[in-house]
């Protein structure tokens, strides 16, 4: 058993007060601390949370780790797409598996990847 705990997920960026208020509204998170060289959002019901601190150079390759994001059951990922693009997200490719959508992947407006996955009733049922 360990004795650590993720605390959070930080988000390296340019401007970290737009990017954490892109990503509260994307999460329906709550902005926590607001300051020019840090910024952070937190999960209202939960202890998640993401920091975003200014970094000097910009995004250049794909990212080594990114968020799945997961519509609620019932709701639709064209929807919620079209949600996050309205928010400043745009979409980079559709991701099929077979005949079938598995995701699509998709960037924050400072160009930072994440997945849209396609609510299938399969994650709602993984314990």
């Amino acid at each position: 058993m360990s004795s650590l705990r993720l605390y959070s997920t930080v988000v390296d960026c340019h401007d970290a007060l737009a990017l954490s208020r892109f990503w509260a509204a994307a999460l329906g998170w709550e902005l926590r601390q607001q300051e020019p060289d840090w910024a952070s959002v937190g999960d209202p019901d939960g202890p998640q949370r993401l920091g975003f601190e200014p970094v000097p150079e910009g995004k250049t390759v794909k990212n080594r780790l990114h968020l799945d994001l997961l519509p609620q059951q019932g709701v639709d990922r064209e929807v919620e797409r079209a949600r996050l693009e309205a928010l400043g997200a745009r979409l980079l490719r559709t991701v099929l598996e077979g005949d079938l959508v598995a995701h699509d992947v998709m960037a924050d407006p400072e160009g930072n990847e994440f997945c849209l996955l396609e609510p299938y009733d399969a994650y709602f049922s993984e314990g």
